[in-house]
């Protein structure tokens, strides 16, 4: 895999690093050669990441940088010092993501609208600044979600669980439809954007605090399990790698086979 996807002397942002999933990434993106730049909106996480990847990245540079990513001066700011740190930038990751988390008969037109802000807006804000100052050869990776593709199934979220929020499926999969768009206009620079979609990777407090719900996602799943926090890192990997150099517009799922059927 290290032969596979080479990343040295790549530079890679990776927002919402330090978050559950986003860690792994940021830890493998490390292992292959890359400098990487943990941008988070937490600032004890964001510190205990950069610790953490500074030790598996063998002496690469590692940098923290808080930032919001629905605020488009932090977003601005956090790229432009990315640049002057590092001396360029070549892969992008979009690991954040908001939601409000009611029913649909709950949640109001302004928590809906700020959601897809961060959810939407942001993520296009953060592409188009990272694409005016990426090199050729760059590449820029959107998170979607399997329920940016299929409607959450109501009959697993047994009360008091809700749904997964509606806000959350339909940026997802904006998200979808944003990384064909960007593809086709930045190709001529040949900046390839993709995006991952997850299945069911719960968090360690919803795994501890519900486990049945946890036995009904796994029942769904055609493996028979949910996702492990580390299962994205090398498809990330490999998607901003050149080994993925005619790869561009794409999602790949990584669900267990939960969209499958």
């Amino acid at each position: 895999m290290n032969k596979m996807s080479n990343l040295d002397g790549k530079v890679a942002f990776i927002a919402g690093g330090a978050g559950y999933l986003g860690l792994p990434v940021c830890r493998k993106l490390a292992e292959h050669g890359a400098c990487v730049v943990v941008a988070d909106i937490d600032k004890a996480k964001t510190k205990h990441a950069v610790e953490d990847v500074a030790i598996i990245g063998s002496g690469n540079k590692v940098k923290g940088l808080l930032f919001d990513v629905g605020d488009e001066q932090s977003i601005r700011g956090a790229i432009a010092e990315t640049v002057e740190e590092f001396g360029g930038l070549d892969i992008l990751i979009n690991a954040t993501y908001s939601a409000v988390g009611k029913l649909v008969e709950e949640v109001s037109a302004d928590e809906f609208d700020a959601t897809l802000h961060v959810n939407i807006t942001s993520a296009f804000v953060l592409a188009r600044e990272a694409a005016r100052v990426m090199r050729e050869g760059g590449s820029v990776i959107m998170f979607a979600s399997m329920y940016g593709l299929v409607s959450p199934d109501p009959r697993i979220y047994v009360p008091p669980m809700k749904p997964n929020p509606i806000e959350y499926g339909v940026a997802k999969a904006a998200i979808v439809h944003m990384v064909k768009y960007l593809a086709v206009h930045w190709a001529p620079r040949n900046i390839r954007v993709n995006a991952i979609a997850p299945g069911a990777f719960p968090n360690p407090k919803v795994q501890k605090d519900h486990p049945d719900f946890i036995g009904r996602l796994a029942e769904k799943v055609p493996l028979g399990r949910i996702g492990r926090q580390d299962e994205l890192a090398d498809i990330i990997a490999f998607l901003a790698s050149d080994k993925a150099s005619y790869m561009t517009g794409q999602t790949l799922v990584v669900d267990g086979g939960w969209t499958v059927w």
